[in-house]
């Protein structure tokens, strides 16, 4: 608006330095022209003329000084166009970027329904193995009862045979003593499997956590997931940002690391040893963001948690979080 108001006050101007008379004027009428003229003397009007020429050569210079204030508020005007520009290509990045870990997210969610589901289908199998299972050792027993009473009545019958019988006989009981055996380590294998599905179906272990706010972390400082969206076992603590395992068992734990201003450098630990590393290097536009998955064996009371390891930095919370839970005992 400034340089507009500039542009019309310089054309107001230079259209009133050529409109304007020259400091005298010639009239004519029906009188004697020669009366009417000026007596002016030549000296006078070279004088007058070269006065003027002095007015028009100063405001021939003002226009140029002008000119070139016009020049200098465009150049400022463009260098700011220029820097809005780099702004908004920035943004443009960064929005992409945030687009695709959403789809990254998204995708994830996706894989963590379908192992779900997946495991409720194994759950499923299991429990028809163990039913099969359960009627195939009800018949066997049946028979093993028969076999054993029809022996036992040889072995009534029998009793004025040979030592050489008897050892014979003797065989055959150890045989069917062993068998005997054998299924009920059987059956005590497939209740242990039963028990372990049961309790995974009525106590589930499993937490979602996210950053309320952007965090200022040191080195080796614990990232603290305070916004808790699952804590199914109550094993999260969102005030510590710990893990602690309520049961022996394989768990699997996720996490997504997003940095404003560094390179992403964290670990997931389990008693103050990492074991899975989460790094990512720092965009050309600033920011980065990396991710990791694992699994661990784990005895009730352990605790894990996720670590910061690189240097002073603001840890995004729009995609960062850490998630995890029970597989089986």
């Amino acid at each position: 608006m400034n340089l507009l108001v500039k542009v019309f006050h310089f054309s107001t101007f230079l259209i009133y330095s050529i409109s304007e008379p020259l400091g005298y004027k010639v009239t004519t009428g029906s009188g004697n022209d020669s009366e009417n003229m000026p007596k002016v003397e030549q000296i006078d009007i070279d004088k007058e003329l070269q006065k003027e020429l002095n007015t028009l050569e100063s405001r021939l210079q003002f226009i140029e000084t002008t000119l070139i204030n016009f020049k200098k508020d465009y150049d400022v005007l463009n260098e700011s166009y220029n820097n809005m520009k780099t702004k908004f290509d920035q943004a443009t990045a960064r929005i992409s970027q945030l687009e695709n870990s959403t789809q990254e997210t998204r995708m994830e969610v996706a894989e963590q329904k379908l192992t779900y589901a997946n495991l409720q289908s194994v759950h499923s199998s299991l429990q028809k193995t163990v039913n099969d299972t359960n009627n195939r050792l009800n018949f066997k027993s049946a028979v093993l009862s028969t076999e054993i009473s029809n022996i036992t009545d040889e072995v009534v019958n029998m009793s004025n045979l040979t030592n050489r019988d008897f050892a014979s006989l003797r065989n055959k009981n150890l045989i069917l003593e062993n068998k005997f055996q054998e299924i009920t380590k059987n059956q005590l294998s497939i209740a242990s499997t039963l028990n372990q599905i049961k309790f995974l179906k009525h106590n589930p272990v499993v937490f979602v956590a996210k950053l309320s706010r952007d965090l200022m972390l040191s080195s080796r400082e614990i990232i603290t997931f305070d916004d808790v969206h699952l804590n199914e076992g109550l094993g999260f603590d969102p005030v510590r940002g710990v893990f602690t395992s309520t049961t022996n068992g394989i768990y699997t734990f996720s996490a997504i690391v997003e940095s404003t201003n560094r390179p992403v450098k964290a670990a997931i630990y389990r008693n103050n040893e990492p074991f899975a590393q989460i790094s990512g290097p720092l965009l050309n536009r600033g920011g980065a963001m990396a991710s990791s998955a694992t699994y661990v064996h784990l005895d009730e009371g352990d605790l894990v948690w996720i670590q910061w390891t690189g240097d002073n930095a603001m840890i995004g919370h729009l995609q960062s979080q850490f998630t995890g839970h029970l597989l089986n005992l």
